[in-house]
């Protein structure tokens, strides 16, 4: 990934202003309610907190068609994100310089991170979502994008069980979308992704080498 000055007009992204989540403070309270506190006050809400802790709830009542979707728009989510909220931080599609190899590389390391985090669902297809995915990791994708093809995006939401791309991003990642540089487990997966041994294997669990292969195939199209 690369950084930008905070003026960068390279990419071409409208993100909404994250005020809010910048000052919320979330808690899960035993009577089965999340709280937290913002610019609006203190807000109490119900909370479902086994699928708050369930990384791959996400999924459910999705049809396969739309996880495939959902889960890839949540790459590309977490792409803007970090160009807005992260410092400018330009990867994947972002990043000015991206070519097919790139962005799959970046894309590799998300699901690497997903795998680790347990949010794929039990009956996933790999080498079935990568080749869904190229139709949708090499476009831009922010939040009035969600909200027009998912009716919302709100990270509370995901907190209190339901479903939020942020909300799961920053679970996978393990960091938050304003948080500066990446998190330990980040870090790790980015070297583990580049060492030949541990790549290899990595890949055979997550599709194959061929599906990885395709899909640069399919991004060059």
């Amino acid at each position: 990934s690369v950084r930008c000055d905070p003026d960068n007009a390279i990419v071409n992204a409208k993100p909404e202003n994250l005020l809010l989540h910048r000052n919320y403070n979330v808690k899960t309270q035993d009577e089965g309610h999340t709280a937290w506190d913002g610019a609006g006050g203190r807000l109490m809400a119900p909370t479902n907190s086994s699928a708050a802790n369930d990384s791959s709830s996400w999924a459910h009542g999705l049809s396969q068609k739309d996880q495939y979707e959902w889960f890839s728009n949540r790459y590309q989510m977490r792409c803007d994100d970090d160009y807005a909220w992260g410092g400018c931080n330009l990867h994947g599609p972002y990043n000015p310089e991206a070519t097919p190899r790139s962005v799959c590389d970046d894309f590799f390391v998300y699901c690497i991170l997903a795998h680790r985090a347990k949010a794929i669902p039990a009956d996933w297809d790999w080498s079935a979502f990568l080749k869904a995915a190229a139709s949708n990791i090499p476009f831009a994708f922010e939040k009035s994008d969600a909200k027009e093809r998912w009716g919302s995006e709100n990270y509370f939401e995901g907190a209190m069980g339901g479903r939020s791309l942020r909300y799961t991003g920053a679970k996978i990642y393990k960091s938050a979308v304003d948080q500066m540089g990446d998190s330990t487990e980040h870090a790790q997966a980015e070297r583990d992704s580049k060492a030949n041994k541990v790549r290899g294997k990595l890949q055979k669990q997550l599709g194959g080498l061929e599906a990885w292969k395709n899909l640069v195939q399919n991004l060059s199209r």
